[in-house]
């Protein structure tokens, strides 16, 4: 088993690869919002701490990156995925098409379930 993350600084990319995943045939995907150091651009405060600093950063604005991540149960698929997530990309080496990554699974439970 493998799980595979793919961060995005752009909700519509990230919508974008979800159809892409679901089409080469992902079946469960969870979607997080995310925040990247790179949004402190005044840095963290030292004199506070950086659970005011992040606490102040969700209130003060949107958060538009998103995280995606899967569990992929075997290598056929992984690599059916990797596939049409790098021909939707093209060039990974550009700074603005988000960041895919894959580790292994060593264990999980509960990914059988049916929900609905």
């Amino acid at each position: 088993m493998f799980m595979m993350m793919f961060i995005s600084r752009d909700v519509d990319q990230a919508t974008d690869m979800l159809d892409v995943w679901v089409k080469a045939g992902i079946t469960g995907v969870t979607i997080l919002e995310s925040a990247g150091l790179s949004q402190f651009a005044d840095g963290i405060r030292e004199d506070v701490g950086i659970v005011f600093s992040l606490r102040s950063l969700l209130r003060a604005q949107e958060i538009h990156h998103r995280t995606l991540f899967s569990v992929i149960a075997d290598e056929a698929t992984l690599n059916k995925v990797i596939a049409a997530s790098s021909q939707h990309v093209g060039d990974w080496s550009r700074p603005d098409v988000g960041v895919l990554f894959v580790t292994p699974v060593l264990q999980a439970f509960g990914l059988d379930k049916k929900f609905g």
